[in-house]
């Protein structure tokens, strides 16, 4: 009998054909047993988890991604349905600020305007900044009516005066004299030198 060893070829093909076959005969026990397997594991698979101590974690991650889903597969009805509604509660505000704009004379330009294709709204800033501009200009208003703000309605009036008489037809040194009564008029201090009223004409 020759002592020779079998060549590195003839060792590869043996090694991957034993593999083979002993690959076929536990592939075919375990077919024969894979029923009972599948039973067993059945039965097993609670206490598997139970020892893993993973059961919670599972739960909270089930309840997170039914949650995901819900949301990602309702989005886009939803947000349409919470456009549709900042729509309609904007359009009853809008109504009422006109009204009260019609009603207050207020300047009804810079109310705000509902963009329907805005992604995000940014209504709220300029709600107030509108409102805010109007109770402003109703509280002027109503200082102007006040004992001060006749004061400075007449302060006004006066510089008003003053004004038209530069522009006007009058003689210069007449327009002066005349200013200088407006301003004693607002205890304003504006003294209008003689030399100034005599070196303009007079007609």
């Amino acid at each position: 009998m020759s002592n020779k060893q079998i060549s590195k070829d003839n060792r590869e093909y043996w090694q991957r054909k034993l593999s083979r076959k002993f690959d076929d005969k536990k592939s075919a026990i375990q077919s024969l047993h894979q029923a009972e397997i599948n039973e067993t594991t059945q039965k097993n698979f609670p206490i598997f988890k139970k020892r893993l101590g993973i059961e919670k974690d599972i739960e909270n991650y089930l309840k997170v991604e039914k949650e995901f889903n819900d949301y990602s597969k309702n989005y886009a009805r939803r947000l349409e349905e919470k456009r549709e509604q900042v729509k309609t509660f904007f359009q009853v505000l809008s109504i009422k600020l006109n009204n009260w704009a019609e009603t207050r004379q207020w300047d009804t330009y810079d109310i705000p305007k509902y963009d329907y294709d805005n992604k995000l709204y940014d209504l709220k800033d300029k709600l107030d900044d509108y409102l805010r501009s109007q109770c402003k200009l109703e509280t002027k208003n109503a200082f102007y009516k006040s004992k001060k703000g006749l004061e400075l309605q007449k302060l006004d009036e006066l510089e008003e005066k003053a004004t038209d008489l530069l522009h006007s037809d009058m003689i210069g040194s007449e327009v002066l004299k005349q200013i200088s009564l407006i301003a004693k008029q607002t205890q304003i201090n504006m003294t209008i030198p003689t030399d100034t009223i005599k070196s303009l004409p007079n007609g």
